[in-house]
């Protein structure tokens, strides 16, 4: 079972940096990926019942509080992203009489797409820290490795204009089609690691003054 959920999630973390190259990766395939990415999440749920069942019982304390709000606001942009993007499908979806509403869906879409892309980095970086090494020497070295990656992140996040998609001061995605393709999902992992760092580090944060309090 524990197999089946990091399975999971590796492939749930792999198909982010594909849907966010929407033009870069085409439509057809940007749908297929979309709805891999619905299975895989209601597969996790399935797998994740009885933590999700369990996610107000016993004490709330601070960090426990911040993953709780993590999820709920993943969970409800992922129940957003493929409503929005049914509405918006081309090919696997045309079926569906819904045309009429693709200038609302279009803007939830990329409102969605963003800020889903920064909640899971987030999720994945509050269980970070049960994957890192436990021997001192290669957790330090290995975090060090993340922290520098997230740095460029910081730059890959400006450079790639995602706050202004984020926020909606701009609703068409700019792609440079003349740039390596490999950039953009080099750029893309590195913010991804830079929300999974932050998430981790706002874990542990409250975590130790939880400890602290409670001492």
């Amino acid at each position: 079972m524990k197999r089946a959920r990091i399975v999971l999630d590796i492939l749930m973390t792999a198909l982010l940096p594909v849907l966010t190259a929407y033009s870069l990766a085409g439509e057809t395939l940007h749908e297929i990926c979309g709805t891999a990415m619905l299975l895989l999440f209601i597969a996790h749920h399935i797998l994740n019942r009885k933590a999700t069942g369990a996610m107000f019982k016993g004490r709330q304390s601070a960090e426990r509080l911040f993953g709780t709000a993590v999820d709920l606001l993943l969970f409800a942009v992922m129940i957003v992203l493929p409503l929005s993007g049914i509405v918006l499908s081309k090919h696997l979806y045309t079926w569906l009489p819904l045309s009429g509403l693709s200038a609302l869906a279009r803007t939830m879409h990329l409102l969605a797409s963003y800020w889903g892309f920064v909640l899971i980095s987030v999720h994945l970086g509050l269980h970070l820290n049960r994957f890192l090494p436990k021997r001192r020497s290669p957790k330090i070295v290995l975090s060090v490795i993340l922290s520098l990656i997230a740095a460029y992140g910081v730059y890959a996040f400006i450079k790639r204009d995602i706050g202004s998609y984020m926020f909606l001061k701009t609703q068409f995605v700019f792609f440079d089609f003349d740039a390596p393709r490999i950039l953009f999902f080099l750029d893309y992992l590195a913010v991804l690691i830079l929300f999974a760092w932050v998430g981790c580090g706002v874990t542990k944060l409250l975590h130790h003054i939880g400890g602290k309090h409670n001492g």
